[in-house]
């Protein structure tokens, strides 16, 4: 049973229980002013709860605890709900959570959202404008032939690209992208790449079918820009091979100019393009949407998701699509990180309580330092290790999937370290280090 509703002269959004029914009925009443999910999750928010009662945050999850991208009531604690159906399902949360949004480490009520979102759009333009098409023709045609032309139609993002592709002279008349068309040279890339591929494979498989006959594809690339993966439309798959967009094709802004695989790369965040907005006439028969894929560890960038579909298929949610299957795969690349975390916690426990009197770092196989213990902090210093040992350090070459690793490119201070293998049922998981000071401590 629902408890009883409280009036005060609290807020609206704090005096009464919240309901799914007041959910659709606040996005009915914010639809438009940018403060619903579907009109500023390409702004970076993301749909919370504020209980105002202990001031904490709640982001939004379904039942299984997974990052919803819109105002779902399942996901809530316990503590927090009056009722539920037989199935689980909520229908009334404690009088006092608000719905709103959450930005950078901030809340954002509804309405804060929608202010905010009026300015971080105009700054960003993420989307594309499909009536501008034949206004932006024509200053492309301007722009490349080194005429005067007026930015009122085109977007910084789309402006900024066009004069990176100047600067590095690309072929404006350029029909499409390059492409690697060895097999094995292909292989080999996906193989350097084989944990971004395993996290995003459930996500391209399931966006495949969702795109299925939709007139769109969805593709992986590494940060390169390179594609790895293509899913979707099979008629689109096909045209597509024209433009090589396709396996082993090379999307970066360097090698085929403003498009949103290379230029999300390049400006390290999602993007889309409409038609004549790429910089090379033969891939402007196509929209693209992209957002770049980054490592849960450290932030850097591993890659990028696209989606894609000739320009008279434009379909203006393409870019939270395309956002959203990346999200998905971070999700599942930081599976695999915490994992391999938690596997090397629980091979070098024993060592660090008997080798107190060593200095010991221990990294995964992907050269994440994992744990450090006290000794290692002052040997660090005492040996001149440019180093901060932190959750986030990284040393590329202890990363055990690189097959271009050398000796020769080991930091000066782990070369003279002992290392040895940490070792989990036989196979190798990870990297001790064993540090001994340059000269004898004292």
């Amino acid at each position: 049973m629902v408890g009883k509703t409280v009036f005060s002269g609290a807020p609206p959004s704090s005096r009464i229980e919240l309901t799914p029914q007041l959910l659709h009925l606040q996005n009915q009443v914010f639809r438009g002013s940018g403060g619903v999910s579907d009109e500023n999750r390409s702004l970076g928010f993301r749909p919370a709860f504020y209980d105002m009662e202990t001031g904490q945050v709640h982001p939004s999850c379904f039942a299984n605890g997974v990052s919803a991208p819109m105002h779902l009531l399942d996901g809530l604690p316990a503590e927090l709900v009056l009722a539920r159906l037989d199935n689980g399902r909520v229908t009334a949360i404690k009088a006092g959570v608000v719905a709103g949004f959450m930005r950078h480490g901030h809340f954002f009520t509804r309405a804060q959202a929608a202010r905010a979102t009026v300015s971080l759009r105009d700054r960003s333009q993420l989307l594309s404008n499909p009536q501008h098409h034949h206004r932006l023709l024509e200053v492309w045609e301007r722009f490349v032939q080194g005429q005067d032309y007026s930015n009122q139609h085109i977007r910084p993002v789309v402006e900024d690209s066009w004069r990176r592709c100047h600067l590095s002279r690309i072929d404006p008349q350029l029909l499409h992208a390059p492409l690697i068309d060895d097999p094995d040279q292909i292989e080999f890339h996906r193989y350097r790449q084989a944990d971004l591929r395993q996290a995003a494979r459930p996500v391209l498989q399931r966006a495949g079918e969702l795109l299925f006959k939709a007139d769109s594809v969805i593709l992986l690339t590494d940060a390169s820009g390179l594609i790895l993966d293509v899913a979707g439309d099979r008629r689109t798959r096909h045209a597509a091979q024209g433009v090589n967009l396709v396996t082993g094709g090379l999307w970066s802004e360097a090698a085929v100019g403003t498009n949103a695989i290379g230029t999300a790369l390049a400006a390290a965040e999602a993007v889309q393009l409409y038609g004549a907005e790429h910089f090379c006439s033969g891939i402007k028969r196509y929209t693209c949407s992209a957002d770049v894929i980054r490592d849960p560890h450290d932030g850097r960038v591993l890659g990028a998701v696209d989606v894609s579909g000739l320009t008279d298929s434009y379909q203006g949610h393409a870019l939270d699509f395309a956002m959203a299957a990346a999200r998905l795969i971070e999700a599942n690349l930081a599976a695999f990180y915490f994992r391999a975390r938690q596997e090397v916690l629980d091979e070098t426990g024993s060592l660090f309580q008997r080798w107190k009197a060593q200095g010991l770092l221990a990294f995964d196989r992907r050269g994440r330092l994992v744990r450090a213990n006290a000794r290692a902090h002052r040997l660090m210093k005492k040996l001149g290790a440019d180093v901060e040992l932190s959750p986030q350090t990284r040393i590329p070459a202890l990363d055990l999937d690189d097959e271009n690793r050398r000796p020769a490119d080991a930091p000066v201070w782990l070369a003279i370290q002992r290392c040895l293998p940490i070792r989990q049922r036989s196979q190798q998981i990870g990297t001790m280090v064993v540090l001994e000071a340059a000269t004898p401590e004292h």
